[in-house]
C-alpha cells in the first residue's frame, strides 16, 4: 500500500512539474528573449543572449509603450475601486441584512457571470457612440465595471456569507451601526475574497482586447493589449523591442500574483462554500 502511495506521489508531482514548467517556460524565454537583437531573436530563437540588449527597453519605451501603460493603469484603477466598492457593499447587506428582492438580485449578478461579454458590442458601441463616449477610456471603463461585477459578486457574497453570526450579534450589542460593522468587522475578515477580486478583474481588464479594439481610435488613447499589436510592422517589425514591451507589460501582473496567491487560494476557496 505504501508503494503505490508513494508512486502515486511521484506521478502527480512529476505532472506538476511538468505543468509548471510549461507555464513558467514562455515567461522566462520571453524575458531573455527581450535582451537579443532581432538577428539573434530570429536565428537562435531558443538560446541565451550572446550580447545584452537592454536598449531594446528604451526602444519600447519611445515606440509608445509609457502611454500604453499609462492608459492601462487608469482604466484598471477606476474599474477596481467601483468592482470593489459596489460588490463589497451590495453583498454585505445582501448577505448580513437581506432585504426584500435581495436574493433575485444576487440570481440576476450570477446569471451574469453566463453572458459572453462579446454578444453585446454591436448594442454597446451604439449607445456609447449616441452619448459621445466613443474614444474615451470612459467607454472601457464603464462596460468593465459592468462585466465584472458579477464575478465579484459571486465571490464577495459567498464571503460574507459563511462568517458565522457571532459576529454580527456581538457587534450589534456593542452598539456597532451597519457602517461601523462592514468597515471595522466583515471588511477586513474579507480581504482574502477582496483580493481575489482584485486580481481577477485586474487580469480581466489589463489583457481585454475586443473592447479596445472597437471603442478606441486614437493612438494616444490605447490600452496596452492594443498599443502592443500596433507595435507589429506592415513589412518590417522590431521583435526584440516588442517582445521588451511584451515583458514590460506581462511583469506587473505578475508580480502582483506572485506576491498575493496566498490570499487568492484563500479567498477562492472561502467564497465557495457557506460555513
Amino acid at each position: 500500500m505504501n508503494s503505490i502511495k508513494k508512486t502515486g506521489w511521484i506521478l502527480i508531482h512529476t505532472l506538476l512539474l511538468i505543468y509548471a514548467l510549461l507555464i513558467i517556460l514562455p515567461i522566462v524565454w520571453m524575458v531573455f528573449s527581450s535582451f537579443k537583437d532581432n538577428i539573434s531573436y530570429l536565428t537562435d530563437p531558443w538560446g541565451m543572449p550572446k550580447v545584452w540588449h537592454f536598449e531594446n527597453y528604451l526602444k519600447a519605451w519611445d515606440k509608445g509603450v509609457q502611454n500604453f501603460l499609462v492608459n492601462s493603469i487608469f482604466v484598471s484603477a477606476i474599474t477596481l475601486f467601483f468592482v470593489l466598492l459596489f460588490s463589497t457593499m451590495f453583498s454585505f447587506m445582501a448577505a448580513r441584512f437581506p432585504f426584500k428582492g435581495a436574493s433575485t438580485i444576487v440570481f440576476l449578478f450570477f446569471a451574469g457571470n453566463m453572458i459572453p461579454i462579446h454578444c453585446v458590442l454591436i448594442p454597446l458601441f451604439s449607445t456609447a457612440n449616441k452619448v459621445g463616449l466613443v474614444n474615451s477610456l470612459w467607454s472601457l471603463i464603464i462596460p468593465y465595471i459592468a462585466f465584472n461585477l458579477p464575478m465579484a459578486v459571486f465571490l464577495t457574497y459567498g464571503h460574507f456569507q459563511q462568517l458565522p453570526n457571532e459576529l454580527q450579534e456581538a457587534a450589534t450589542i456593542d452598539g456597532c451601526n451597519t457602517n461601523q460593522m462592514f468597515r471595522y468587522i466583515f471588511a477586513p475578515l474579507a480581504k482574502p475574497a477582496l483580493v481575489t477580486v482584485l486580481i481577477l478583474t485586474l487580469v480581466s481588464v489589463w489583457n481585454e482586447f475586443s473592447f479596445a479594439l472597437i471603442f478606441i481610435n486614437d493612438a494616444e488613447k490605447q490600452t496596452i493589449p492594443l498599443g502592443l499589436m500596433t507595435l507589429k510592422g506592415t513589412y518590417q517589425t522590431d521583435y526584440a523591442a516588442l517582445t521588451a514591451a511584451l515583458t514590460m507589460a506581462s511583469l506587473p501582473i505578475i508580480l502582483i500574483y506572485i506576491f498575493m496567491s496566498k490570499k487568492i487560494q484563500a479567498g477562492l476557496t472561502a467564497g465557495a462554500v457557506k460555513g
